[in-house]
């Protein structure tokens, strides 16, 4: 990470504000220059948006995983530890998905690869 010297611009505004202040104010700090996926990876990290993207990754799938009508009727809601939590409509879709759910796993795995999902937990709502 270099660092780059103030603007002349920056060095009047300093100026003024310690003038106007009547107090000697601290050294104009050298500002460093950051590279913006640097940024990008920092604020993916600190708010979390790491797992959202990977459940948008994950909602892709489904549909082209399961079918049109289980998909229609099911949605994957939550990733975490690498569990997706998929809210299913009905009782009768959430059995189907439960006597699928190794096909529907391997599937997943297979697409997203193995770090990605672990297991599949299917839940009413």
């Amino acid at each position: 990470m270099s660092s780059r010297k103030a603007t002349a611009r920056q060095r009047l505004r300093h100026a003024l504000i310690t003038s106007w202040r009547g107090v000697p104010d601290g050294p104009l700090i050298d500002m460093p220059v950051r590279n913006a996926a640097d940024l990008a990876t920092q604020i993916v990290a600190q708010f979390g948006i790491n797992d959202r993207l990977r459940l948008e990754d994950v909602a892709a799938a489904w549909r082209e995983v399961v079918g049109d009508y289980l998909a229609q009727n099911s949605c994957p809601d939550t990733i975490n530890r690498n569990v997706i939590i998929v809210r299913v409509l009905q009782p009768a879709i959430h059995h189907a998905l439960m006597m699928e759910k190794a096909k529907i796993l391997k599937r997943l795995i297979a697409k997203l690869g193995a770090k990605a999902v672990k297991d599949i937990r299917f839940r009413h709502g």
